[in-house]
């Protein structure tokens, strides 16, 4: 009976330190998460990028211009986060402290970096779209379409009537 109890509790002690160990890891989880179009920080925008090429069947040629675009623009997209790391820190602290009046301020000092950022977003479009052949630049123009009505109904719930429907289109 006492071998049976101590078993036990060095079972339950090995389950113990191993959850407190991978609970102190520096290390991310792995877990993917729960909805994509949410996702937050440099893969988002990619996320974007993929949807807007969503049922086209890229020829070699079409993939390698892509990546040749990708990388025009990714140095581009690196340095605009990078200026604009302190400013989304204090929002993202101001929102924190339940401090909307100082974060509608920092919200509108950003403005010209995300109109920065939204024009980068539009050049690096239409060189993917150039990129493409005839037949796929129509899919694409039509995933377009739908990425804005997506966004527009985003916005509309939100009660933002016509900020969001625009943003990045």
């Amino acid at each position: 009976m006492t071998h049976i109890r101590s078993a036990l509790a060095a079972a339950l002690f090995t389950f113990g330190a191993a959850a407190v160990a991978s609970a102190q890891s520096t290390t991310p989880a792995t877990q993917a998460p729960a909805r994509a179009q949410h996702q937050r920080g440099p893969g988002r925008h990619r996320h974007g990028a993929q949807a807007l090429l969503k049922g086209i069947s890229l020829s070699d040629a079409e993939k390698a211009n892509l990546k040749n675009v990708r990388g025009k623009y990714e140095t581009q997209f690196k340095t605009l986060r990078q200026q604009n790391k302190p400013q989304m820190q204090a929002m993202r602290d101001a929102r924190q402290r339940g401090d909307t009046a100082t974060m509608n301020a920092l919200r509108e000092k950003n403005a010209g970096t995300r109109q920065q950022s939204k024009q980068l977003m539009q050049a690096e479009r239409a060189d993917f779209r150039s990129a493409l052949s005839p037949e796929n630049q129509t899919k694409f123009d039509a995933n377009v379409q739908t990425a804005k009505a997506h966004v527009g109904k985003r916005g509309h719930k939100k009660g933002v009537a016509g900020a969001a429907s625009t943003a990045g289109f």
